[in-house]
């Protein structure tokens, strides 16, 4: 079964954190900047038509253009 892509797996995705004592948070936040303008996503939405593979990442059953 092939897992659907989404934005944490986007090379246009930027995570956003918050700082808790010492250490730095994943917050469920991010954003996304293939647009124009930064939109707010969440990791867990669905990947667009601007989506392009995190090159830290593998993707199985997918050929990735490295």
């Amino acid at each position: 079964m092939e897992r659907s892509l989404t934005c944490s797996d986007c090379a246009h995705y930027y995570q956003h954190y918050i700082r808790t004592h010492r250490h730095f948070v994943e917050i469920h936040d991010g954003h996304c900047v293939a647009a124009p303008r930064a939109r707010n996503r969440t990791p867990d939405t669905p990947a667009c038509d601007k989506f392009l593979p995190r090159p830290d990442r593998t993707y199985p059953g997918r050929a990735c253009a490295h």
